[in-house]
């Protein structure tokens, strides 16, 4: 399977609700979602499951 740009086309078109002075990276920051997870804690409970 490959991908070609027509497959992203409907992807590239300019989206008149978008402020295209705004950097990508902040526009990206604002999508951006914290998420705080004790690793140790998810890998322990794992174990425990199994």
């Amino acid at each position: 399977m490959s991908l070609t740009t027509d497959d992203f086309a409907e992807f590239m078109a300019g989206d008149p609700e978008d402020d295209e002075e705004v950097p990508l990276g902040d526009a990206l920051s604002e999508l951006a979602v914290d998420v705080d997870v004790d690793a140790v804690e998810k890998v322990r409970d794992v174990r425990e499951r199994l």
